[in-house]
């Protein structure tokens, strides 16, 4: 027997229509239906279908069923399904009954079981259906409170991440503005940057977002704004300790210096190097790593300065960052260079914190160039630099006029030399600064010019004009030293007291100059490397000043005295300040540090020689002077018959005069000026006498002419003697080398010889008129050999006056 079971049309069709017709019912409907008529199709056997029944498996797999019917208001229908299957399932019952009466009996107890056991279930389920109705509603109640539930709990959720969202911003706003208070700018610029990018979108929606969102370039603005304050703060604060870190370098530099020196001393060749040389730098084997900013006694933080470069480089703002910092570097040299500047020969510590503040400055700004070229070019700090040298150079200037001491130019000279030495470890340009130390030079110079002049006229003043008198070795050794004086004896032997030829303007003069060159050196030593060849020709042109302008030319102002000695020992002087002038040439030449394509030559070597001259002649007009003062007291009777048998007074006080002039005023005198001095005076004396003898009455008388030769006669002896005896003087005051050059070329022998000469035409003239033949005159070759000097018209005014007791028929010499 066919276990399938069909569900007819009819009654699916009847049930459908009692539904609501829509489409989406009808589809649960027949879903139901298909599950059903499944769960009978697996059990079409009706004998375990009637088992079934009295079991639990059945209702286990029809509770879905009618679950489903329960929960599609279907309840009805399926019972009346269910029904249709009993009626149906009784049919096929009745059938099999039929054909099997025992299986029949047992199948209707079994149907009847079934009847029961379906009315149970129909009351079961009408009793779930019930309550399943009952609890539907309450489901659906309680579901629709969860779909409004659900629907609150996302608009809470949502409402909830965005205030946890609004919050985060609210925070992260708040931090930033906590970091700003405290000074962490670049953390908050990334949390500006963090919150600007990624945050603010989030809460772009509401008022607050957008509030926000226009609140973060003011929080940038802030940002700079504070930097640049805090920056100036920082720049305050390296201020106070700039002076400091100068010192500090100075000190450095110092300590370079003599560890330099040092080598230089123990090896000389190494003079030519200077302090910053490659030489130097490459031979300082002491010279450690030196950070002038962070050391054992300084520290600067550089951190504000490089948290400011960066900060503004990430705004954006950078070149804004360097021109604020550009200002604030020049307000600092402003504050760093006063005004003006004040400091005395008693102190000079002004000056001083004046380089140090500057040296501290200019460092920082080496730093700065080298860590953050970003901010600071070298062409910048280079330009910064040269304001300040010039700033510098024009304080000092107004000073230096003021200062009396030459001690203190030289302590100004060892600031700016230490100062330029520094700069130039750091690689700043220091020609302006040679430039100006050229100048000070200069000053300097002139300063010791002046301080030389007056103490050489007070020398002068005070000089005795005698030979120095020495009665200590040690007094004259030191002369010797210093005075390029070179004696004729080794001092060993010299004995004390001794006379030295010059007066004591000399070797102190030699002092002072010595003294004045040394200074120049010792000046000039801290940067001769950069302008060589200036200072020696500054050098050069200060000691030809010297020498010309103030000692050549005061002594020549001493000419004017009337004083013979006077004259005679500064005559002595000039020929040794001569001596020195060609020393001093020579010692610049050999000391020259440069090539030099001409030897240096001192224009004051000449004007000692042309000085030289002026007092020769002046010792000639002195002397003759004085001759002439004697003569003016001659008094010649020309007609006197009364023969005397001694000079005349006046030619004896003369004769006194010449002979104290020759053992004693001349003495000192090189021979070879002595014999032109002795034969200037006596040329000039012979041609007087003659003077007088032409210009006598109209007549001379025989005893008038034999007394006047007796006077020619008592000269000529007089100057035979000082001829003789001056050719075995020796002159002990120079040394065989050491000769008047402009007279080397004369003989002094012959000098001496000649000074009989200036006698000869006054003696041939008076030869001539007391010769027996006047007319041997007029026969020019007796005239030739014993009156060759005689001058015709004199003879014959002279012939015409003298009267003879002999005839008046004597002939008158002709002219030849």
């Amino acid at each position: 027997m066919s276990s399938t079971l069909t569900i007819s049309p009819s009654s699916t069709a009847r049930h459908v229509s009692g539904t609501t017709g829509s489409a989406s019912s009808e589809e649960r409907t027949q879903a139901m239906m298909q599950h059903l008529q499944q769960v009978l199709l697996l059990n079409s056997d009706p004998i375990w279908l009637l088992n079934s029944f009295e079991g639990d498996d059945y209702l286990e797999q029809l509770a879905p069923v009618v679950e489903e019917a329960i929960s599609t208001n279907q309840a009805d229908l399926l019972v009346d399904r269910l029904a249709s299957i009993t009626a149906q399932k009784e049919t096929e019952v009745q059938q099999l009954c039929n054909s099997n009466q025992h299986e029949y009996t047992k199948a209707v107890k079994q149907l009847t079981k079934v009847k029961q056991s379906s009315e149970q279930m129909r009351a079961s389920v009408l009793n779930i259906n019930q309550n399943l109705q009952l609890s539907g509603q309450a489901l659906v109640a309680r579901n629709k409170m969860l779909l409004d539930s659900q629907g609150a709990r996302k608009n809470i959720d949502e409402a909830t991440a965005a205030i946890r969202q609004c919050l985060k911003v609210i925070n992260m706003t708040n931090k930033i503005h906590e970091m700003i208070e405290q000074k962490k700018y670049f953390g908050a610029l990334k949390s500006l940057d963090d919150l600007e990018t990624n945050h603010i979108q989030e809460v772009a929606q509401f008022e607050f977002g957008q509030t926000i969102r226009k609140s973060v370039p003011v929080m940038q603005a802030t940002i700079k704004d504070d930097v640049i304050a805090d920056l100036q703060v920082w720049l305050m604060s390296v201020r106070k300790v700039v002076p400091q870190i100068g010192r500090i370098a100075f000190s450095v530099t110092e300590l370079r210096r003599r560890r330099w020196k040092k080598k230089v001393d123990q090896n000389p060749q190494l003079r030519f190097y200077k302090l910053n040389s490659a030489i130097e730098l490459a031979m300082d084997d002491d010279h450690d790593e030196f950070d002038p900013l962070n050391n054992d006694t300084i520290h600067v933080d550089l951190t504000p300065f490089y948290e400011s470069m960066h900060i503004c480089s990430a705004l954006g703002v950078l070149d804004e960052f360097r021109d604020n910092y550009a200002l604030g570097r020049i307000k600092e040299q402003d504050a760093i260079l006063p005004p003006s500047l004040e400091f005395t020969d008693d102190d000079i510590a002004p000056l001083e914190t004046l380089l140090h503040g500057a040296c501290g400055f200019a460092i920082v700004e080496r730093v700065t160039v080298r860590r953050a070229y970003r901010v600071r070019t070298p062409e910048s700090v280079n330009e910064l630099w040269e304001s300040m040298c010039k700033r510098i150079a024009h304080l000092i200037d107004p000073v230096l006029p003021t200062l009396r001491n030459p001690e203190t130019l030289l302590r100004v000279r060892t600031l700016l030399g230490l100062f330029i030495q520094t700069m130039e470890g750091y690689e700043f340009s220091v020609a302006r600064l040679h430039s100006y130390m050229l100048s000070l030079f200069e000053k300097y110079s002139a300063f010791l010019k002046q301080r030389f002049a007056e103490e050489f006229e007070q020398t002068v003043m005070e000089d005795d004009y005698m030979p120095m008198k020495i009665n200590q070795r040690e007094l004259y050794e030191k002369i010797i030293s210093i005075s390029w004086y070179r004696p004729g004896k080794e001092a060993s032997k010299v004995k004390f007291p001794c006379l030295l030829p010059f007066s004591q303007v000399y070797p102190l003069s030699c002092a002072e100059i010595r003294n004045f060159v040394n200074q120049h050196y010792q000046f000039s030593d801290e940067f001769a490397e950069q302008n060589p060849g200036q200072l020696e020709a500054t050098l050069r042109v200060s000691l030809d000043e010297l020498l010309v302008k103030v000692v050549c030319s005061t002594l020549s102002d001493r000419l004017r005295s009337s004083n013979r000695e006077e004259i005679v020992q500064i005559y002595i002087n000039l020929e040794y300040f001569e001596n020195a002038a060609i020393e001093l040439e020579r010692m610049l030449n050999e000391t020259s540090s440069v090539h030099l394509d001409e030897p240096i030559i001192l224009h004051a070597t000449g004007s000692f020689s042309d000085v030289r001259k002026l007092a020769e002649k002046r010792i000639f007009e002195l002397v003759n002077s004085k001759i002439d003062d004697f003569l003016e007291i001659a008094d010649y009777d020309w007609e006197t018959n009364t023969e005397t048998n001694t000079p005349s007074s006046y030619l004896s006080d003369m004769v006194i005069f010449l002979e104290t002039l020759v053992n004693s005023t001349l003495v000192n005198l090189p021979r070879s000026i002595t014999s032109f001095i002795y034969f200037d005076a006596f040329d000039h004396l012979a041609t007087k006498l003659l003077d007088l003898l032409l210009n006598a009455g109209r007549r001379i008388s025989k005893a008038a002419l034999l007394n006047f030769d007796r006077d020619i006669c008592y000269l000529e002896n007089f100057v035979g003697n000082i001829g003789s005896s001056s050719s075995k003087k020796r002159d002990v005051r120079r040394n065989d080398n050491q000769y008047d050059k402009n007279y080397k070329h004369r003989s002094e022998e012959d000098a001496d010889n000649s000074l009989l000469t200036t006698f000869t035409e006054l003696r041939q003239t008076i030869d001539l008129l007391l010769s027996p033949n006047v007319e041997e005159y007029n026969n020019t070759e007796i005239r030739m050999r014993k009156y060759g000097r005689v001058k015709p018209q004199n003879a014959a005014a002279l012939v015409e006056k003298y009267v003879l007791v002999v005839s008046r028929h004597l002939l008158l010499p002709r002219a030849p």
